[in-house]
């Protein structure tokens, strides 16, 4: 039996997603390994910054174990981990080398602590989306070969919930404020139409002018349990999701699970997260968004072909499919090792 350790950043309130994924992966790979594999899991004890990097990398040198996988976030984290061992390294976006322009020591300090150096460590990199591929082969230089595609998966509690569409004034469910998911511009598509914005995160003061001045009828929630966002979910009636710019997009996939027509950016990697399963519109541009949701709204058997397409769409990313990927590159690294 070979010895397997997940480790994860230290928790942030709002942030968990990644967690999330890889309780259920570890889980399952547990399930489907048999007696191949004693997983567990570890939590790095210092949340990332300057002064803390170092320790959280000798943390992981102090309770790395034969195989080790940084699951994300972190990836500075895996210089911890001996050459000796097997070490998975997965990247779920190159969000922070767009924070900061190339003139920016922080910028270089990210593009080597979090992407050049983790990468080249690795015994093998994985990523969530072809988009996140290309750009790390961009930003690092990774040989192609090292990196291995695997998408994120639905969550089995996501069950479709059948509901009455409420065309008069539709409930419009969007998930983020942060500058990619593209409040501000949405906010300018939905002017003047009846229709609720239910927003989930925090809104900034200039969000919240907007949206005053704008006189959108919005309900802002936060801090909501894994339970009930899946009754959000249920509850609205289109997921809203013109982001420009994502590692994945899971939004997508859950709202297709429960059943409600998607919206969302003619851009990778959300174009091939959503198969043929969306309306897909110019994120940049607010009159095609607002054209696009009309078209929803206004065109009952073209809503009703997206929610039966997003059903079968959803069938690529399943648990078990996801966590036997996982598998399956462990037990070649062990084989390659071993020769």
């Amino acid at each position: 039996m070979k010895s397997l350790t997940f480790f994860f950043r230290n928790p942030l309130p709002a942030y968990f997603s990644i967690e999330k994924l890889f309780y259920a992966i570890a889980g399952e790979i547990s399930r489907v390994s048999g007696s191949f594999l004693s997983v567990k899991e570890q939590r790095l004890p210092f949340t990332s910054k300057l002064g803390t990097i170092r320790k959280n990398i000798q943390f992981v040198r102090r309770t790395q174990s034969q195989i080790n996988h940084i699951t994300g976030d972190v990836q500075y984290a895996i210089l911890g981990c001996s050459n000796k061992n097997i070490n998975v390294l997965t990247v779920h976006d190159c969000v922070l080398l767009h924070h900061y322009p190339k003139t920016n020591p922080r910028h270089w300090v990210i593009r080597w602590l979090w992407y050049r150096l983790p990468v080249r460590k690795a015994d093998a990199v994985t990523v969530i989306s072809e988009n996140t591929k290309k750009e790390l082969i961009f930003f690092t230089g990774c040989p192609e070969a090292k990196i291995h595609v695997i998408p994120n998966f639905i969550d089995p509690l996501f069950k479709p919930a059948p509901g009455i569409f409420h065309s008069a004034s539709p409930k419009l469910l969007f998930i983020g404020t942060t500058a990619n998911k593209n409040l501000e511009r949405t906010i300018e598509a939905i002017r003047d139409m009846d229709v609720e914005l239910i927003i989930v995160g925090f809104l900034k003061e200039a969000q919240k002018t907007l949206l005053g001045y704008k006189k959108i009828n919005y309900r802002l929630l936060n801090k909501l349990s894994d339970a009930a966002m899946r009754d959000l979910y249920a509850e609205s009636d289109i997921m809203l999701f013109p982001s420009t710019y994502e590692g994945f997009g899971l939004p997508i996939i859950e709202a297709q699970a429960t059943g409600r027509p998607v919206l969302t950016s003619r851009l990778e990697p959300m174009i091939s997260v959503a198969g043929e399963a969306a309306c897909l519109v110019d994120p940049f541009k607010p009159e095609s968004i607002r054209q696009g949701l009309k078209k929803i709204i206004e065109n009952d058997a073209y809503r009703k072909e997206l929610v039966a397409k997003g059903f079968e769409n959803v069938k690529r990313f399943q648990l078990e499919q996801v966590a036997r990927q996982y598998s399956d590159i462990y037990t070649k690294l062990i084989a390659d090792k071993a020769n």
